[in-house]
């Protein structure tokens, strides 16, 4: 039952919640792509809900209530939406597998693939590694859980303690415990076992996206792509540090999720704007949404998360008004990046 709840609060509501932004562009379809988009704006709603809350000091409880009111609205209007656009916009499945039915060679491919994915789960299922940095950010969520706090007491002796500004800002371990709060399952098992599992696949489907952008859903080409950026991730234990370490060893810290899952969506995001205003297409407001998730999600996962997606906003905008002369999207990239510099102001004059 447990697992069968957590199942649910990782991949049926983020998928509900993806209704949001169906048909906001032709290259957002498919099932991945929603359940990916609605995990991102459930984190966005997580950060903007907790970081009020914990420097009000507020209980745990209040903090699950609260956001779990948030999430029912949201799923209610996804719901609304996918009712107005019709049964063709429901579930849409176009992009769920490529047509490649008469490429042997294409199959074999998706095959080396899949079972290439599945080794890296069976690792991250079996030999789950105890990482450094866990005695601290797992004990942060153990804490919060049975102390009903949130960042008042030391995740290691458990006693009280001074309000840390530095995490209070990234409570990436505060929706771990949500999570172990609503499914029952303690929260070194969320963070160690079930959270790594889920979070690699969604990693690997957003570079899987990328590369339908990149490659156009080539039965062949695709398929190589993914082979070689998962050989790449096995075989990118060549420091602790690097991003590959980060998703295999320290999958469900917020810091390994900036890397391998908010930092790939955003160049995925930033692709598709480039490519509409290659072919002087509008850039649909559901898109300077997500984009905003997406920055929000990087300030749940870490304190640097709001001067890198920051910095990479600022590029792509600096890039897209010299060579499209397209000064005015310089006004929505800077609405995205608001709440980020003011999470960031936050940190420097309370910190």
């Amino acid at each position: 039952m447990q697992i069968a709840i957590l199942g649910f609060l990782l991949l049926g509501v983020p998928l509900l919640a993806g209704g949001v932004f169906g048909n906001a562009c032709k290259s957002w379809d498919g099932v991945l792509f929603r359940w990916v988009s609605g995990q991102f704006l459930l984190w966005a709603g997580f950060e903007l809900i907790s970081v009020p809350m914990i420097l009000m000091e507020e209980s745990f409880t209040n903090l699950v209530r609260i956001f779990l009111l948030f999430t029912g609205c949201i799923i209610l209007l996804a719901l609304w939406l996918d009712i107005r656009r019709g049964r063709k916009g429901l579930w849409p499945l176009r992009g769920a597998a490529d047509r490649n039915k008469k490429d042997p060679l294409g199959i074999g491919l998706w095959c080396l693939v899949a079972a290439l994915l599945l080794v890296q789960l069976v690792l991250a299922w079996a030999l789950a590694y105890e990482e450094g940095d866990d005695a601290f950010y797992v004990s942060i969520s153990t804490v919060t859980a049975e102390a009903d706090t949130m960042y008042l007491r030391h995740p290691y002796t458990g006693g009280t303690t001074i309000f840390d500004m530095r995490h209070a800002l990234a409570p990436f371990p505060i929706w771990i415990s949500f999570l172990s709060r609503l499914s029952g399952m303690p929260a070194v098992t969320v963070a160690q076992i079930a959270l790594p599992m889920v979070l690699m696949v969604m990693s690997y489907g957003i570079y899987l996206l990328i590369g339908r952008r990149l490659f156009k859903r080539d039965s062949r080409k695709l398929p190589l792509f993914m082979v070689l950026l998962e050989c790449l991730v096995l075989f990118g234990g060549y420091s602790l540090y690097s991003a590959e370490n980060f998703l295999l060893v320290r999958t469900a810290q917020g810091k390994a999720v900036l890397a391998n899952i908010v930092v790939p969506f955003l160049f995925l995001l930033f692709y598709t704007l480039m490519e509409r205003l290659q072919d002087n297409k509008s850039v649909d407001a559901k898109h300077w949404l997500l984009t905003a998730c997406a920055m929000v999600t990087g300030c749940l996962c870490s304190t640097q998360g709001t001067q890198v997606a920051g910095m990479l906003l600022g590029i792509l905008g600096c890039c897209t008004a010299a060579a499209y002369r397209r000064w005015k999207l310089l006004l929505p990239m800077a609405g995205c990046a608001v709440i980020p510099g003011g999470l960031a102001a936050l940190y420097f004059l309370l910190g």
